[in-house]
């Protein structure tokens, strides 16, 4: 009855009008005829369905509205229950992946098609200029270059190739910017899809082709150090990538990198000791001192040396709250460096338990997000302050920070060494007798290292004007702003190491 429903009612009328004679017509069937196909089904249908409505005392007009019930719920039947058939034989075919522009798979798709040979041959193709995911730049590409990339991708629609001696056909597709999918997507970005199929039962073809394209994605990345940042919807976002920067740039005494350094990587090679003592696999760090000594510096290096992304956090972050602070750090990759900084200025006027003016974010949402239970285990924590005194106890315990490291201001030794990095072509003597000319001038840890930076900065091209000018500078930046004052050190029964000395407070 639910197909006789569906009509409208002009035709509900007709049918009514003519019913006697479709009853006529079904009832009065001649009788099948063996071995005849035209006869046989529809006389057993009709005849079949009289009989019944005989058996039941309906009338003729009855009868043919049974008839015409019977008749439609068969179709409608065949229809609703033809679907399932036609899915569950392409499922049975038939194997897809679908790739969401919301993930980052969609990047690595997108780039392994922009460097497949079928996009270079398509007729029907899309250019950009970046690999996107939902409108989000992702990689560093172009931003060190004179002219942004190009890449030629199939355009929205469906296309045949190969991979592999396969036949794989894809079809992108991209909504309306009036659909529900496409109203829901932050910042107006369009949302697309892509999918992949092929015959056959076996996934194995496509798995193989989304782990060649991740492995190219990521080979992309293999000289270069990776940036997420927290947007306002509570996800990361990849901001920027940057060439590697060697530990060798980062002007700070020697011994204090490489104990760094080898801390670190004794931290990701022993995931089973921490394990089998029961101590949560995590590792922190405090980087102090005065601004401009080259803390925020010599996290992108660390990061370049153990070839690490960065997921940086910003506590002044007005949309960020206890919870979706804590989802971020949960989020995180369990090989990865979470770096804050200027963690003293998120709680200049904190009550414990309280969130401040500057953000939503309060004491113990902060707590429990860096080691509470669902923290990251497998990452490294790197807080940045300029003041580590205003910090309170519980933020820099022991397990949550296990070593501190002190960046003061620039010694003699430091500026000798800034002063050769930026004069490489020098011959070697005159480079060394330059560079103790140079920092034999500079107070001792009464200037940051940007300072000094930013002093030989201009005058990269004459290294003796250099020289000639510097007790000058220093004259005139005491008059007008004073030397800077270093930070005061802190003591604790972590680990603390000072740029000058290292002083260990407990063994490893």
């Amino acid at each position: 009855m639910a197909a006789v429903g569906s009509l409208t009612t002009p035709y509900v009328s007709l049918i009514v009008r003519r019913a006697n004679g479709y009853s006529r017509q079904f009832s009065s069937l001649p009788p099948p005829v063996p071995g005849d196909p035209t006869t046989t089904a529809s006389g057993s249908l009709g005849g079949a369905i009289a009989s019944i409505a005989d058996k039941l005392g309906m009338g003729e007009f009855a009868t043919g509205g049974l008839q015409l019930a019977v008749i439609g719920g068969a179709l409608a039947s065949f229809r609703y229950f033809g679907g399932f058939l036609f899915e569950y034989i392409k499922k049975r075919t038939i194997v897809t992946a679908d790739f969401d522009s919301r993930d980052e798979s969609y990047s690595w798709i997108l780039n392994w098609l922009s460097e497949h040979p079928y996009s270079k041959t398509a007729t029907q193709f899309s250019v950009s200029t970046t690999i996107t995911r939902a409108g989000q730049r992702l990689t560093g590409e172009g931003l060190d270059a004179m002219l942004p990339p190009i890449y030629f991708l199939p355009a929205p629609g469906i296309h045949i190739f190969t991979y592999h001696n396969r036949i794989l056909w894809l079809s992108r597709e991209r909504p309306n910017t009036s659909s529900p999918a496409a109203a829901a997507s932050p910042n107006n970005a369009s949302l697309e899809r892509i999918k992949i199929s092929t015959f056959g039962r076996s996934r194995a073809i496509l798995q193989n082709l989304v782990l060649e394209a991740q492995k190219k994605y990521i080979a992309r990345d293999l000289r270069r150090t990776v940036v997420y940042a927290a947007d306002q919807y509570g996800a990361w976002r990849r901001t920027r990538s940057r060439p590697k920067r060697p530990l060798s740039t980062i002007v700070i005494p020697s011994n204090v990198k490489t104990h760094l350094v080898v801390d670190a990587q004794e931290f990701l090679t022993s995931e089973e000791w921490y394990s089998d003592r029961g101590i949560p696999y995590r590792r922190g760090y405090l980087l102090y001192g005065s601004p401009g000594s080259g803390k925020t510096s010599f996290v992108y290096s660390l990061a370049g040396e153990l070839g690490l992304s960065i997921y940086v956090v910003n506590l002044s972050n007005k949309s960020l709250t206890d919870d979706t602070l804590g989802e971020l750090v949960s989020e995180t990759p369990s090989r990865c460096i979470l770096l804050i900084e200027d963690v003293d200025a998120a709680f200049v006027q904190r009550t414990r338990g309280e969130s401040t003016a500057a953000n939503n974010i309060t004491f113990s949402g902060l707590l429990n997000a860096i080691d509470g239970v669902a923290a990251q285990e497998g990452r490294i924590l790197c807080m940045t302050t300029n003041h580590i005194e205003k910090l309170d106890s519980a933020l820099i315990r022991p397990g949550r920070i296990d070593v501190r490291v002190h960046f003061g201001n620039a010694t003699r030794k430091q500026a000798h060494e800034l002063f050769t990095k930026f004069y490489p072509n020098l011959s070697e003597d005159e480079k060394q007798k330059m560079a103790h000319a140079f920092s034999s001038k500079v107070p001792e840890l009464e200037f940051s290292m940007a300072h000094l930076q930013g002093f030989l900065m201009g005058h990269k091209r004459s290294p003796t004007a250099a020289i000639e000018q510097v007790s000058d500078w220093i004259v005139n930046h005491k008059s007008q702003e004073g030397a800077d004052s270093s930070t005061t050190e802190g003591t604790s029964a972590v680990e603390d190491i000072n740029a000058a000395n290292m002083q260990t407070s407990s063994p490893q």
